[in-house]
């Protein structure tokens, strides 16, 4: 239901920092620190870039057909895209190490020397940050040599399967990483919110809120279908298969797709797969499409709950406080007279429509909602839209 981004729309340029960051950065006292930092994050700015925008998607099979081995055409084509992400990864360390050279090492453990106390309260803030950027470019290093390690083993390069599984979830986690590291070096100084500083974050929110909407419309479609087909004649049970299957087609072409994990990718494929072979059959008993399609409507519901709990808890409160507040603006021009309240409830509606797949009743309520924003609303409608929006909204699920 939320509505895309508009794809026209230029890309920044890959070093730049949130504004909010910027703020920070440029308030600090110490503007050796400040300016040793800025350099730090626009490399981690760089990183995260290039693990967002160069989509491993493209080089995913988008059937079973390929299930047989990652040949060498595949991995010559992914290599460019591997170490380039490397190269980024590689590049903060390098930026880190150079910035704030780590501490030389004891020659013995046991011996490490006496060393005084931060001077003032920067100073132990600019030693809290130094520990994190230092523990953080170890631990990337580490992966870096992890991830050399697996794209070498014969079980992950002689499976395209495993082999994508592998690359997105270190990617993902490179990235996570990086985004902890600006984080954290934000927070030392001033309580910030972590969509306001980490480069890409947003984006990444934004990414996981759309598949949870889409991931709700497909479960919503094999659902009405398979209700249909308990009521239809064997004869007619492989049309609603090859429904099914063209939903679930529509699906996995969506951009929203492109944020499913690759395992849950191949889930999805292998149910199209089972859907074609049922579709092409000349009848169905009874029992087929609901031994299809349940198991498949539980993994949306518990892959989209891991969406929900990983991404989306701060994001879903967010919305539901906007919300909230413009309901209670929309009661107060009810109680005026004022024709803001249509205008109010709208606004409260599209706001809402980020919340699409949270829940089953929300979001049959938003689709209805929407209806009715769209027809207009005149004092009554909108007074009966802002009761059951308040209903609604406070039975949302948020334990």
């Amino acid at each position: 239901m939320p509505s895309s981004p508009n794809p026209r729309v230029s890309r920044p340029p890959p070093d730049a920092l949130p504004s909010r960051l910027e703020t920070l950065l440029e308030s600090l006292t110490d503007r050796h620190l400040a300016d040793r930092l800025t350099h730090v994050h626009r490399a981690a700015a760089v990183a995260i870039d290039r693990l967002g925008h160069l989509s491993i998607a493209k080089y995913e099979p988008t059937s079973l057909e390929s299930d047989g081995g990652a040949d060498l055409a595949l991995w010559e084509t992914m290599a460019p895209a591997i170490g380039d992400t490397l190269v980024g990864v590689n590049q903060l360390v390098s930026a880190i190490h150079q910035q704030f050279p780590p501490p030389a090492r004891a020659a013995s453990t046991t011996d490490t020397g006496w060393a005084p106390p931060p001077a003032s309260s920067d100073e132990r803030l600019a030693q809290e940050v130094e520990v994190v950027l230092h523990a953080t470019a170890e631990r990337l290093s580490k992966r870096v040599s992890e991830l050399g390690q697996q794209m070498r083993k014969p079980e992950v390069v002689s499976d395209r399967w495993t082999l994508m599984a592998k690359l997105q979830a270190f990617r993902a986690d490179f990235r996570v990483r990086i985004g902890d590291l600006v984080y954290l070096t934000a927070a030392a100084f001033e309580d910030v919110r972590r969509e306001d500083v980490v480069p890409g974050y947003v984006h990444q929110v934004g990414a996981r809120s759309a598949l949870r909407g889409a991931a709700a419309d497909l479960r919503r479609s094999l659902q009405g279908r398979l209700e249909r087909a308990t009521k239809a004649e064997a004869p007619s049970r492989p049309a609603l298969a090859r429904q099914m299957a063209e939903s679930v087609s529509a699906f996995i072409t969506l951009p929203a797709s492109v944020a499913l994990r690759t395992p849950q990718k191949h889930h999805v494929l292998t149910f199209r797969a089972n859907l074609q072979e049922a579709a092409g059959q000349g009848e169905l008993a009874a029992d087929v499409l609901p031994s299809l399609v349940e198991p498949v409507l539980s993994f949306l519901d518990e892959a989209m709950d891991e969406v929900t709990r990983t991404w989306l808890i701060v994001h879903d409160r967010e919305l539901w406080a906007s919300c909230g507040a413009k309901l209670e603006q929309a009661d107060m021009h009810l109680t005026l007279g004022s024709p803001g309240a249509a205008r109010v409830l709208a606004d409260a509606v599209e706001t809402a429509a980020a919340l699409y797949g949270r829940s089953a009743p929300f979001d049959g309520f938003l689709r209805k909602a929407r209806q009715e924003a769209a027809e207009g609303l005149d004092e009554a409608n909108s007074l009966g839209l802002l009761e059951r929006f308040r209903e609604r909204l406070a039975a949302l699920p948020f334990s």
